[in-house]
């Protein structure tokens, strides 16, 4: 990575300038000695080169902080007052997996309602339910809502899983924010230096702790290197810290940057670490919720399909045709016939099925009702058994 590109940014970026000497900065890259080790950015007076918007994370860092230039007008390094840190819970899937299958469906209600706002939506508040009066009452807008809550509603059943917006939404819920364009980025109030902001700069959306060489073991790399020669903490000492974070997502030692005399190299491993924790739980929980989402789409559809086979079964039925008992629709979409066996058969194919599964009729030689347990060829008697 360009020494000079590195220098620049950190010479435009007063926090960075107030957390580390520009040594310790080019360290977390593995940047080379610029041979001013312990100068601060103020005695730099290095030129940044004419492609200074190339090779780095952060650089063109004046845009940012002014709103202008590309990469969503904000600096993920600084606080941003318009970074998004609403974190809407999926009420769904947190019932899904704390469902008790040992208790009744009564019973593990009444366990979701003493504990209402974790597993419950919120009710709409009095103004909202007044402004949905109020627009209801305007002429005309009765069809454009339904248009509307159709979108939102009942389309949302037909629409793709989004897995990012997934993923933003669960590193929120563990106080990772993102920028409008993807990046972690450092919160209203927030710092830089902090389990949260410390990997600022870089895009959620393409990170994954469980890749070899990703972007936390890197900088713990880099980290590592800075502390064993400049502390008196060994390689060894530093890697059962980081496996204590990667085991519990904390650090129950007591070493701090001043103990060790450096500027932030210690806390940073720490945060990253932690960050790399958080991450990762973060992308697991919402690869769970995206899983039991496709799975609810999949099974809405089924249903859906049930529900049509079973409404053009009682169109075409009729007692006096099919018999006494409607057994539904065949594979055929026909209506079967009763045959007095307690199967019906299909109108076409003719194969005994059944309908227990309510996804229409299922013939013979698709696990019907009737199906052949041992045939004559097995070298037994054919023999047959109900379901």
């Amino acid at each position: 990575m360009d020494v000079n590109n590195l220098t620049s940014v950190y010479n435009q970026n007063p926090t960075l300038q107030s957390q580390y000497t520009l040594q310790q900065y080019l360290d977390l890259f593995g940047g080379s000695s610029t041979g001013t080790t312990g100068t601060t950015a103020q005695t730099q007076t290095t030129t940044p080169t004419s492609n200074a918007s190339q090779g780095i994370i952060g650089s063109n860092i004046n845009q940012y902080q002014t709103g202008g230039g590309g990469g969503g007008g904000n600096n993920p390094y600084m606080p941003n007052a318009n970074v998004n840190t609403n974190y809407q819970p999926n009420y769904d899937y947190r019932q899904h997996i704390d469902y008790d299958p040992n208790l009744t469906a009564t019973a593990n209600q009444k366990q979701f309602d003493m504990y209402q706002d974790y597993y419950n939506k919120p009710a709409p508040s009095g103004i909202a339910k007044a402004i949905n009066t109020g627009i209801n009452m305007i002429p005309g807008i009765g069809t454009i809502k339904r248009g509307v809550e159709f979108v939102g509603g009942a389309l949302k059943g037909v629409l793709p899983v989004n897995q990012r917006a997934l993923m933003e939404n669960e590193l929120r819920g563990s106080g990772i924010y993102t920028d409008s364009i993807g990046r972690m980025a450092v919160g209203p109030d927030g710092k830089y230096n902090t389990p949260e902001g410390i990997m600022a700069g870089y895009n959620a959306s393409q990170m994954d702790p469980t890749k070899e060489n990703n972007a936390w073991d890197r900088r713990t790399s880099n980290i590592t290197e800075s502390l064993v020669d400049r502390t008196s903490l060994t390689a060894q000492e530093i890697a059962d810290i980081v496996s204590e974070i990667e085991e519990t997502g904390k650090y129950s030692g007591t070493l701090t940057d001043e103990q060790l005399g450096v500027k932030n190299l210690f806390s940073n491993l720490v945060n990253v670490n932690m960050n790399k924790y958080m991450f990762g739980k973060s992308k697991k929980k919402s690869q769970d919720i995206f899983d039991f989402e496709l799975e609810k789409k999949k099974q809405a559809a089924i249903e859906k399909a049930a529900a049509k086979s079973r409404a053009e079964s009682k169109r075409q039925y009729d007692p006096n045709k099919h018999g006494p008992n409607n057994y539904g629709l065949g594979s055929d979409g026909k209506q079967s016939y009763d045959s007095g066996q307690g199967f019906g058969t299909n109108a076409t194919t003719g194969g005994p099925v059944s309908n227990k599964t309510g996804k229409g009729r299922t013939d013979w030689a698709k696990g019907g009702r009737i199906r052949r347990v041992r045939s004559y060829f097995d070298g037994g008697l054919v023999s047959l058994r109900r379901r």
